[in-house]
């Protein structure tokens, strides 16, 4: 069983994730740092993969192949034969698991972070390192709350607002970012925000490595539950 090496790349990342957080809110990220942790990210599925490999040896009679991934597919007939070539036998001996397995695929769960990943770290070792854009935006905050996100080039005008029965300031922001504020309750706060997404994809690194830690963690749990009984 490889749980022990699982957790020890879960905890790495999770540290990497924290640092790349940091970074981000400068507007850069390391490229080497992101890389790394999907590989990293990636390296626990393969894992895991190997893991039901070691468990389908004692229960099936038919070959399983040495060196297998962990199956992955936009849609369900490709994920099918992604585990046909990988962990043959996987829905008929461990079915559980292969429940378990096939609740992450996006045509199940209608989020496409697992295809996503695989996807991203297949780019960042075979091709270039994943290429970022930091897409700005300004808060603006009005009586203490966050009322309005602005992105670049967007122009705002906000008269009349107000918040717990208070009237507010009056706010303009024109699209090269000019901004003007007519004061009204002195109660106006504009703060800027970095967002850096994978470039050319509405993906933001952050949240998406997060989400990606989040969702392994809780799976290698269930997994290792699951092969205990298997």
């Amino acid at each position: 069983m490889h749980n022990r090496d699982i957790q020890e790349l879960l905890d790495h990342a999770q540290n990497e994730i924290s640092s790349i957080s940091e970074q981000s809110r400068d507007g850069t990220i390391n490229k080497v740092a992101l890389k790394n942790t999907l590989e990293n990210l990636r390296s626990v599925l393969d894992y895991a993969a190997q893991d039901m490999q070691c468990k389908l040896k004692s229960l099936v009679k038919n070959r399983i192949p040495e060196k297998v991934y962990f199956p992955y597919g936009q849609r369900e007939n490709h994920f099918k034969n992604s585990v046909k070539r990988n962990l043959p036998g996987l829905s008929e001996h461990m079915p559980s698991i292969y429940t378990m397995v096939q609740a992450m695929q996006p045509f199940k769960s209608c989020d496409p972070w697992l295809v996503d990943l695989c996807g991203l770290t297949n780019d960042a070792k075979h091709n270039n390192l994943n290429k970022t854009e930091n897409r700005k935006s300004r808060i603006i905050f009005q009586g203490g709350m966050p009322l309005v996100e602005v992105g670049e080039g967007a122009q705002v005008s906000m008269t009349g607002t107000r918040v717990n029965g208070v009237l507010q300031d009056d706010v303009f922001i024109d699209p090269d970012g000019t901004t003007r504020i007519r004061p009204v309750s002195g109660q106006t706060l504009i703060t800027e925000n970095n967002r850096i997404h994978f470039q050319g994809k509405e993906i933001e690194v952050v949240p998406f490595l997060e989400a990606c830690y989040k969702n392994l963690s809780k799976f290698v749990d269930d997994l290792a539950k699951e092969l205990d009984h298997a």
